[in-house]
């Protein structure tokens, strides 16, 4: 232990100020519930990144078959229609679709 101090040390003195250390094998006490929690949340956030990209082929899809139907958009250009309590708009600068079931609070 006393060995691996001074190697540390004598890394230290190489470094310039402000320089980040090289990467060495110390951790927290509590490391397992850490990375169990951080493993957890790459798992999420692998699962975000897919269904991200399934939304945006999805946008895709309602977009091109909304265009396709023909609705007229409303002043402004904005397209909004309500069908069995789901109100669809789109925004045309950024095709932003919003989609609200009735109850829904967002």
């Amino acid at each position: 232990m006393a060995k691996k101090k001074e190697a540390t040390k004598a890394v230290n003195k190489d470094k310039a100020e402000g320089e980040q250390l090289d990467l060495i094998d110390v951790h927290p006490e509590n490391i397992k519930p850490i990375m169990a929690a951080a493993r957890k949340y790459k798992m999420f956030q692998a699962n975000r990144m897919a269904a991200l990209d399934e939304e945006i082929k999805q946008k895709k899809v309602v977009l091109d078959l909304i265009h396709e139907s023909g609705i007229k958009p409303l002043d402004g250009g904005k397209i909004k229609f309500e069908y069995e309590g789901t109100v669809i708009s789109i925004t045309p600068r950024d095709e932003l679709v919003q989609i609200k079931e009735k109850g829904d609070s967002k």
